[in-house]
């Protein structure tokens, strides 16, 4: 079996990394989005594989496009709606009180354990509970005596949405935002035009990490609203939003991962003392050949994920998923923390732009869990197996 690129996907991938070369979509500007539509970023022809390829160059600029939030949380149920996907999108689903991972809302919308997962404590069992039948977070909740009830956000009879969503990415950005949201028969995604909204920026915690990549909260009050998938399709359309998003941002962050890397053996190599560079000293040269293995390793998972989300089924493709989310999330965080010690004291300083892809690798390490929320969630596919509902 030949697991190489195409010729096509290498064309891709070159023309992303040379458009994003010369900063021309660093300022996140209109004609910047204007380009990534001519570029055929958007195009619903691509796999994941293409996409995550594009991901991969869009986490090595440090770009602020909204284009994930876009094609990784909005595209999925707007491309089963049939909707062309050409303005920035996004995806508002988490509700204060409640659990706030996409894996929450995947068993929420099918009448599974997810939704009783209770309260702020249970954030951990539900980020760990996407493929596995919900069983940890409905332990959890088991456990506690506690229940929550599921999405508050309604659908009234007249289509209007009215609840509060909070730590939605590139909210500001978005001209459509896709609403998850109760109705008669279960969860249902809705339609919302972002002018109808006002969103309130998230600056602080690990959300107000990364600038490039906006958070925000809203509120809806009987917002009108069109459907987009029937109820019994939207846990199908969460499942696949969940691992496409997580298998982009996989991607990205070895993108991010690979920048920090290229940026410290450049500097490794250039940097003199004593009359040599400081890369012939083993306590520079080990660490950055560490991260090395683990930048490959996290881009050969981030790869395979890719291929999976479109490839195989659920069960397979979450733990694809799983697996590189975890690896390229601490790739990324090792890789910048390498690079800002290279550096030395310098690395520490605002003038050295390595913190911005630092924050950006912090921000990628808080999405929808954290890395120990993915180790248990991948440690309860394998020592569970899909087919087990206990």
């Amino acid at each position: 079996m030949d697991f190489a690129l195409t010729g096509e996907q290498e064309a891709l991938r070159d023309t992303a990394a040379k458009y994003l070369a010369d900063g021309r979509a660093s300022a996140g500007s209109g004609q910047a989005w204007a380009d990534a539509v001519g570029l055929g970023w958007l195009d619903p022809e691509l796999g994941t594989v293409e996409l995550a390829l594009i991901a991969e160059q869009l986490g090595r600029a440090g770009s602020p496009l909204p284009w994930w939030a876009t094609v990784g949380l909005a595209a999925p149920a707007l491309g089963a709606a049939g909707r062309p996907v050409r303005r920035p999108a996004t995806l508002a689903w988490a509700e204060p009180g409640g659990p706030d991972t996409l894996a929450a809302w995947i068993r929420a919308a099918d009448g599974g354990a997810g939704s009783v997962a209770g309260g702020g404590e249970a954030r951990t069992g539900a980020g760990s509970a996407a493929a596995n039948g919900g069983r940890t977070a409905a332990r959890s909740a088991a456990a506690k005596g506690s229940a929550h009830p599921g999405p508050t956000c309604v659908v009234a009879a007249d289509g209007t949405v009215t609840g509060h969503k909070i730590r939605v990415p590139h909210l500001v950005d978005a001209a459509d935002v896709v609403v998850a949201a109760a109705g008669a028969h279960g969860v249902e995604l809705r339609l919302v035009d972002g002018e109808h909204l006002r969103p309130r920026p998230v600056d602080a915690g690990p959300h107000g990490l990364d600038a490039t990549r906006p958070v925000a909260s809203v509120e809806l009050a009987a917002v009108p609203s069109v459907p987009l998938v029937a109820p019994d399709r939207a846990a199908d359309v969460l499942a696949l939003t969940r691992r496409r998003a997580l298998a982009l941002l996989a991607a990205e962050g070895v993108g991010v991962a690979a920048q920090a890397l290229a940026t410290a053996t450049g500097h490794a190599a250039r940097r003199t003392q004593f009359g040599r560079p400081i890369g012939a000293n083993q306590a520079v040269a080990h660490p950055l050949a560490e991260v090395y293995g683990q930048v490959e390793t996290a881009r050969s998972l981030a790869y395979r994920a890719a291929w999976s989300v479109d490839a195989e089924s659920g069960p397979a493709a979450d733990l694809a998923v799983v697996t590189a989310t975890a690896a390229a999330r601490e790739a990324a965080t090792a890789a910048c923390e390498a690079a800002i010690q290279t550096y030395g004291g310098s690395g520490f300083t605002w003038e050295q732009p390595l913190h911005r892809w630092y924050r950006r690798a912090w921000w990628l390490a808080t999405f929808d869990g954290t890395v120990a929320d993915f180790r248990a969630e991948l440690a309860g596919l394998l020592l569970d197996g899909p087919g087990d509902t206990r």
